[in-house]
């Protein structure tokens, strides 16, 4: 098993899904952490914020950020559920130095 380190992802949503469809969206993300032995340490929901540019003709997207702690392999089930989720327009997972 890897070495556990502190991962942030952050996900830009489609801004017209509903509420439901949105925690749907990301209670999966959570669950994808959680249930490889992964921990959520901080969760931060910006909302809806302008692009700096058009993508997907979208001018605004939903973000959201979430701090976790896990090994390497949590990454790989997160970019595959990224991909073939269509309401997420942009993701991005970083290795915090803390």
């Amino acid at each position: 098993m890897d070495k556990v380190r502190t991962y942030e992802t952050a996900i830009v949503l489609k801004p017209d899904l509903d509420d439901e469809k949105r925690e749907e969206i990301l209670e999966r993300i959570k669950s994808v952490i959680t249930d490889n032995n992964g921990e959520i340490n901080n969760i931060d929901e910006w909302g809806n914020r302008q692009l700096a540019y058009e993508i997907e003709d979208y001018r605004a997207g939903d973000y959201t950020f979430i701090e976790f702690d896990s090994s390497s392999e949590v990454l790989e089930q997160l970019e595959h559920n990224y991909r073939i989720l269509g309401e997420i327009i942009r993701s991005l997972i970083i290795r915090k130095e803390v």
